[in-house]
């Protein structure tokens, strides 16, 4: 039986990818600040990153197959936005690494966002801060455009996934790790951006050639694709799931 580490494991596409991967006889060890997960930590912060991977090493006695870096926020608290989104999962991926080459044949998927490519604009020099593992700085810039601070937390994730996967540690080490990148997807973070009106507006501005919004259910079987079935040579890659807006506005461009 495989096991998979799933944060934010309790709601939304976390949930969803549990009972879907649990009803393919997938043993999953959850993760989540509250609630009734297999780990309750803190993942925004290094000592809740610390217990999370210390208490998934004990359940899973050093051997996991598969990591879906998951949990995440929007808001303009960019410590904490920048410590989840970002921060967290670079510590605990980098700390889960020996687990996951243990298996053989380890799989990660980080889920970030479609907005990392469809929004204009996004301050670059935040994410280069973030990249160097610069967090002062990174909070000293982000401080008079807050306004940026989701974008930039899933810009820096995406290219931390994407610098990374192709290296000795992973890659080499036999670990297939990707980046998902949802649209809208109807879950409590998305209810909650509805509630702003300027966050409400852009996302009702969104094309949707689909015609209808995502549910978590929706992206649950792409994320068992690449963390469970026959999916090891997808490496390194940024995978939209949003029923054609990307392609809407950046059909044009060059991928």
């Amino acid at each position: 039986m495989k096991t998979v580490v799933i944060t934010g494991s309790q709601t939304g596409m976390g949930w969803a990818t549990r009972k879907l991967l649990e009803r393919n006889s997938v043993r999953v060890i959850g993760v989540s600040d509250k609630g009734e997960a297999e780990v309750i930590a803190d993942l925004s912060t290094e000592a809740g990153v610390d217990s999370a991977v210390a208490q998934i090493e004990a359940l899973s006695k050093g051997a996991i197959d598969g990591v879906f870096a998951n949990a995440g926020v929007d808001n303009e608290n960019a410590p904490l936005v920048f410590g989840l989104n970002y921060f967290g999962i670079v510590r605990m991926l980098q700390a889960l690494q020996p687990s996951l080459a243990r298996s053989g044949h380890g799989r990660v998927v980080v889920n970030a966002s479609n907005s990392v490519v469809i929004t204009p604009g996004i301050p670059l020099d935040v994410v280069e801060a973030m990249l160097e593992d610069d967090r002062d700085r990174a909070l000293t810039l982000i401080a008079a455009q807050a306004h940026w601070t989701y974008q930039v937390s899933k810009v820096a994730i995406t290219r931390w996934v994407r610098m990374q996967a192709a290296t000795q540690p992973w890659a080499g080490s036999g670990i297939s790790m990707n980046v998902l990148a949802p649209g809208v997807v109807m879950t409590q973070l998305i209810e909650h951006d509805m509630q702003d009106p300027r966050k409400a507006a852009g996302i009702k501005a969104l094309p949707m050639p689909l015609g209808v919004t995502a549910r978590p259910e929706d992206v649950a079987p792409l994320v068992k694709f690449l963390l469970v079935d026959d999916s090891r040579f997808i490496v390194g890659q940024y995978l939209v799931l949003d029923g054609g807006t990307e392609a809407a506005w950046r059909g044009h461009e060059t991928p």
